[in-house]
């Protein structure tokens, strides 16, 4: 069967809605290692298993790496990575007016891997080059020697121009929720890009990309892995403890009567709290927050509650400019998220800093108050002894604190 034929073929099946298993990572590794040893007993040729999804969908670490583990010495791998042309040529096309980013399929020479794996399928050695962000684009190369399994993985690994429906071809799927928390947690430690410099890349670059380049390729599947994130695995080493005591008041007139207390200012916070467009957190605890305050924006990851007596979560926060804002909120929720209006008033007693909030919330354009609340945050600055006389003055030692965020009341 040609190319174009076999084209036609999968853009018939996408438009009868023709359905592609899917499958958790456990059983997608299974399902693809039974095909590839189907594949291995039927014909005895070399096997070319293709591998797609987006970045930090885990095509690579969780399905490529394993699969070759799976099959040792019978496999390798072939990464689309190492044939990118490099920024040197994309800097070049950009000043013939032809711009293009790294998410896109024309920065790598697809040609030149759809020949390699021509000769890989025959048998044959092939010449690859290897790609790094200080190695000049095919000026080093290393010999890929046959196998009877190629594994080829990439963004653009089912791309139209590189199907063959001889191969056995799997679609990692990640919501984007996982892509871009795993793509921030990745990349401070990969490239030592601040977090606020990745999600406006991937805002206004790598999403849309994914969306045209990527996630359109899905159809091409003969089987889809579902690798979800993961906070309570892959938050726990990254963000930093954000432990809270938080109290409701009956009113906000008498809690600091008579008390020696120093008032430290105030200040209008508005909190956005988004919901993933394509799927839900893989906890409903997580919480994933913008926030404007005097002029700036930050955005807040929380992980899901820590099992303790306080409200204790795993926090990554970060500055971002009004403009990543917009950009991540469209590509991130599609939903009516709730915002919650507070006025914050910030003081300090004895050395224990806390604040009161007054706290309005706005759900499909309803407004509710939802009143006074004390919350402290708790650190090593100061003791548990303080924090506790501190309660028993602002007459809130017999209270049990609230565990809920303002957005889940």
């Amino acid at each position: 069967m040609g190319r174009s034929s076999i084209s036609t073929k999968y853009a018939a099946r996408a438009e009868r809605g023709d359905f592609i298993p899917e499958y958790n990572l456990e059983d997608g590794l299974d399902k693809l290692s039974q095909l590839i040893n189907i594949a291995l007993s039927r014909h005895g040729g070399v096997v070319l298993v293709k591998v797609a999804g987006g970045s930090a969908s885990g095509k690579t670490s969780a399905v490529a790496d394993k699969i070759k583990n799976t099959f040792g010495e019978l496999a390798v791998i072939v990464s689309m990575d190492d044939y990118y042309f490099g920024s040197k040529y994309l800097k070049q096309e950009a000043k013939k007016g032809n711009i293009i980013n790294w998410d896109q399929p024309e920065a790598l020479n697809i040609e030149l891997l759809g020949e390699h794996l021509n000769l890989l399928r025959k048998g044959e050695s092939i010449n690859k080059p290897i790609y790094g962000f200080n190695i000049d684009p095919m000026s080093k190369f290393e010999t890929v020697k046959p196998h009877k399994i190629i594994i080829l993985e990439g963004l653009f690994a089912l791309n139209d121009k590189l199907i063959d429906d001889k191969d056995i071809k799997a679609f990692v799927d990640v919501s984007v929720h996982g892509r871009v928390l795993r793509r921030i947690l990745r990349d401070v430690n990969r490239t030592g890009q601040g977090p606020h410099e990745i999600l406006k890349y991937f805002s206004d670059v790598v999403e849309p990309m994914h969306q045209k380049y990527v996630q359109s390729t899905r159809k091409n599947a003969d089987i889809i892995i579902k690798n979800e994130y993961d906070p309570n695995i892959e938050f726990v080493e990254v963000g930093a403890n954000d432990v809270q005591l938080k109290f409701k008041l009956k009113s906000n007139s008498n809690v600091l009567g008579g008390l020696a207390v120093k008032s430290l200012g105030s200040v209008i916070q508005q909190d956005y709290y988004c919901k993933p467009k394509d799927n839900k957190p893989a906890r409903v605890d997580e919480i994933v927050r913008v926030r404007e305050e005097n002029g700036h924006v930050w955005m807040t990851y929380k992980g899901p509650i820590i099992k303790s007596k306080y409200q204790k979560r795993l926090k990554l926060e970060f500055e971002i400019d009004r403009e990543t804002a917009d950009s991540f909120l469209v590509i991130y929720d599609n939903q009516k998220g709730k915002l919650i209006k507070k006025t914050r008033l910030f003081y300090n007693l004895d050395g224990v800093p806390f604040v009161i909030d007054s706290v309005i919330k706005v759900e499909n354009g309803i407004e509710s108050n939802l009143g006074f609340f004390v919350e402290i945050k708790l650190n090593n600055n100061y003791s548990k002894q303080k924090v506790g006389a501190l309660l028993n003055k602002l007459g809130l030692k017999d209270i049990s604190p609230i565990k809920q965020s303002y957005s889940e009341m």
